[in-house]
């Protein structure tokens, strides 16, 4: 009779002992997956690997959500919302306390990004983050870039880089064919090692629009990727290690801040889109006023300082410079 017991309740007995003890073992870290493929880069300077960082968890973890309109917030404090923690022989990423997220590359000419770990796809949206460079850790000779990357499907994405060593900005294109420069320029504001740059990026439809330190840098228009996956890239060029800390990462509904300033004449503000209505208010020369949108004949809605009421102003009359472009502007009627 004690063959028999054992040959059934005692199995499953001890069957679901290793299973439970087997669960308990240790804290393991989330990791990720292999590198992808070598992409080759058809960039200003050759990048010869390019793994892509994947979370192979199958459900991520519920991450905390800040303001009433964030989509997707981490400040890096909590292992537990489930980036990839992993260590190849190149590079490697996971969290750092108190408070960042790091992706460290160990030789040159290597490139890697990592993606927020409930792989979301996002359309319009604007995505803000805090990064820095910890000079510590990173090597005192060569060059690197590092920052946002979005709407990512497999090797397709875009990217808004920074390199603080050469004071410039970048905008990427990453394709199966390679790496491409969209645009670029200087930003004698990025700020040295161990001190946060903001970075943001503003996505509707094929427009972006690249900020940092809150100065809108760049603007550029690529219809191919319409969404796709945000998150980080690091980029090394012959910079033997570069190590970036990632901080306060907020994907949010699209919000475009748009401004116009009157150069070279007077503008009267008026009730309504048209010369007809009321005057309410006067624009002198210099005058720097926020925008709202603008009416199909080509009138900018504007918030009227110590009114609860928007003005509008004409754009035809040409004193007008509006940061962004106007064809990024909403289509807005009284």
């Amino acid at each position: 009779m004690k063959n028999k017991f054992v040959s059934r309740s005692s199995w499953t007995t001890i069957l679901l002992m290793v299973l439970l003890n087997t669960a308990g073992c240790g804290n393991i870290p989330a990791t990720a997956s292999e590198p992808t493929a070598s992409v080759p880069v058809a960039s200003a300077s050759p990048v010869s690997e390019t793994p892509s960082t994947e979370n192979t968890a199958t459900a991520a973890p519920e991450v905390p959500v800040s303001g009433s309109d964030a989509l997707f917030h981490d400040d890096f404090t909590d292992p537990s919302t489930g980036w990839p923690e992993a260590k190849f022989d190149n590079y490697f990423v996971g969290y750092h306390e108190p408070e960042y997220y790091h992706v460290e590359i160990t030789g040159g000419n290597y490139k890697t990004t990592v993606f927020e770990p409930k792989k979301e796809s996002f359309g319009d949206f604007t995505v803000d983050i805090q990064v820095l460079v910890a000079s510590a850790k990173t090597a005192p000779q060569g060059e690197f870039r590092y920052g946002l990357a979005f709407r990512r499907s497999g090797d397709q994405y875009y990217a808004f880089t920074i390199s603080p060593r050469e004071k410039k900005w970048y905008v990427l294109k990453s394709s199966p064919s390679g790496l491409t420069v969209l645009a670029e320029g200087a930003a004698e504001d990025i700020h040295d090692a161990d001190v946060d740059d903001s970075l943001r990026v503003d996505a509707q439809g094929s427009n972006f629009l690249f900020h940092i330190n809150d100065e809108l840098v760049g603007q550029v228009t690529d219809p191919d990727y319409a969404s796709g996956e945000i998150g980080f890239y690091v980029e090394s060029f012959d910079s033997p290690n570069t190590h970036i800390h990632f901080d306060t990462f907020t994907i949010r509904n699209v919000e475009l801040t748009l401004t116009c300033a009157v150069s070279g004449g007077t503008l009267y503000v008026r009730s309504g889109p048209g010369k007809t209505n009321p005057q309410i208010s006067v624009l002198a020369d210099g005058d720097t006023v926020q925008a709202l949108g603008i009416s199909p004949n080509q009138w900018i809605k504007i918030k009227v300082e110590g009114s609860d009421e928007p003005g509008w102003v004409s754009y035809d009359e040409g004193f007008l410079s509006c940061t962004p472009t106007i064809d990024l502007f909403p289509i807005v009627n009284p």
